[in-house]
């Protein structure tokens, strides 16, 4: 399939030819054999490197909110078809412009498609300025391997060493269509990953941060790259190679408080639409990596199934640090103050433009896709997973002191945390193993720091874990622990061209 797909940024109209499963076609075939007039001409390493700014997907992640525990059934919100089925975990197939899986599919493809035209140009600029050629290679590296990898972890089974050498992968694409309709396989899960860590590995060894301006935070640096190789190794259940990433960027053994986000500095704010600007800020030494998404539904707490009163204390009424968690007083705010709904001031919804004149254009946001917390997480897990149980804690601690106002001066044990957790979600019934019980509380305070982002949806996929969802009427909708369904099925326009469907 052909389309002339226009990405638009802050400041750029970037027009490239885009062939990979859209649901749009132009079907002259001798159009493949001329340049549009508008295309541009990629011959020199700014114009390559221009084309990276559409190389991240641009499209939020945040219907997978809709699938998960932190959401329920608000009544006096206005409900919506496509968030209702993802309530009830039904496959969402058809295309939508904003809100769904099928969306994010055409858009980290287009993410591909323009790592791969920077890739190729690269190829025909003759030049000598090697290391700037070499960092613009990089980065595209670094932008295939990420957009494949979020599909991967979408649409794919968790991996497992196991079984990936027969689980169903993705397509990896790694060069521009030049035919009018092209086949795709998805070749296998273990295929998949691997052409992922060879873009990761290569990418790493080439990108740089000498050829960024500002605050370097909207591109990959190579602090943005630890911080993916971080989550891609974790995720591959690589445990000490996801550790030395996280070491890469918070030092071995060590603890800076200034990395983590101030969140009484947050609280100061004086109101949501502040915080919202201090969260994304790209100051901020938390946001590694900052991408800007269109988005609508996502932000819009006024629609369909979100975080509830009840659901938000519920959250916030246990920690093995008190009750004194600042994110439970500062990050939330009531929508519009008739709904039981709680929305966190994290993001705002802006818009572009058609003109000066215009009252309404297209909506999106900011968001720091990689920050410091998730390295701190990511390692804990690492040291859980590998018996290190004191260097887990210690790594959590950093939440306890940070978010809880733990005295600092002051140890925590392994042990301590198995019997708060046996004490307080067991009462007393049953004593969890340490790694157990660890694995308990690190993912309650990483899903009470990452709510309304987006990231809930992928621990609750890659370690089983159930959700349970209450109906208007009252049924309780069960999502068991390895229910086939956390596999989000692949678009139509996908499968109707020949990509195997995932199991149901």
């Amino acid at each position: 399939m052909l389309a002339l797909f226009k990405k638009k940024n802050m400041k750029n109209k970037i027009y490239i030819l885009l062939v990979l499963l859209l649901p749009f076609v132009v079907s002259c075939e001798k159009y493949l054999d001329e340049s549009p007039d508008n295309r541009i001409e990629i011959n020199t390493l700014d114009k390559a490197a221009l084309l990276l700014v559409s190389a991240y997907p641009s499209v939020d992640l945040l219907f997978t909110d809709w699938f998960t525990d932190d959401v329920e059934f608000i009544e006096t919100n206005r409900q919506q078809p496509l968030m209702t089925a993802a309530y009830y975990w039904e496959d969402l197939v058809e295309f939508d412009s904003y809100n769904s899986p099928s969306n994010y599919w055409y858009a980290a493809y287009t993410a591909v498609a323009h790592a791969n035209s920077a890739l190729e140009a690269l190829e025909t600029i003759k030049t000598n300025d090697i290391d700037y050629k070499n960092a613009i290679k990089g980065e595209a590296l670094l932008c295939r391997a990420y957009a494949h990898f979020m599909l991967a972890t979408l649409f794919c089974n968790n991996y497992d060493e196991a079984s990936a050498a027969s689980d169903l992968g993705i397509p990896y694409v790694t060069e521009s269509e030049k035919v009018l309709i092209k086949n795709y396989k998805r070749g296998t899960l273990k295929q998949t990953y691997e052409l992922i860590e060879k873009d990761l590995i290569d990418g790493m060894a080439l990108v740089s941060d000498d050829y960024y301006s500002g605050s370097k935070k909207y591109h990959f640096t190579k602090k943005a790259a630890s911080a993916f190789a971080c989550r891609f190794y974790l995720y591959k259940k690589d445990y000490k190679a996801s550790i030395g990433h996280a070491n890469d960027v918070l030092g071995e053994g060590s603890e800076d408080l200034t990395l983590v986000k101030d969140m009484s500095a947050y609280q100061s704010q004086p109101d949501k639409f502040a915080k919202e600007r201090f969260f994304v800020s790209n100051a901020d030494e938390s946001n590694i990596l900052i991408i800007e998404k269109t988005v609508a539904l996502g932000l819009r707490h006024y629609y369909g199934y979100r975080t509830g009163v009840q659901s938000w204390n519920e959250l916030y009424a246990n920690s093995p640090w008190g009750d004194s968690d600042v994110r439970n007083f500062a990050m939330a705010f009531y929508g519009d103050g008739s709904r039981n709904t709680i929305k966190s001031a994290k993001f705002g919804e802006e818009f572009y433009k058609e003109s000066i004149a215009a009252t309404s254009g297209i909506p999106f946001y900011v968001q720091p896709v990689f920050r410091i917390e998730e390295l701190y997480f990511n390692r804990a897990e690492c040291h859980v997973r590998l018996g290190e149980y004191q260097k887990a804690v210690d790594d959590l601690l950093v939440f306890g002191k940070t978010r809880h106002g733990y005295p600092q001066f002051f140890g925590f044990k392994p042990e301590w945390i198995v019997d708060y957790v046996s004490q307080t979600i067991y009462n007393g019934s049953y004593e969890p193993s340490e790694e157990e019980a660890i694995m308990t509380v690190l993912l309650d305070e990483k899903r009470k720091e990452f709510i309304h982002e987006g990231m809930r949806w992928f621990d609750i996929k890659r370690l089983n874990l159930e959700v349970i969802h209450e109906t208007f009427a009252g049924e309780k909708l069960v999502l068991e622990q390895e229910d086939k369904r956390k596999v989000m099925q692949i678009p139509i326009d996908a499968s109707v061209r020949g990509l195997e469907k995932n199991p149901r």
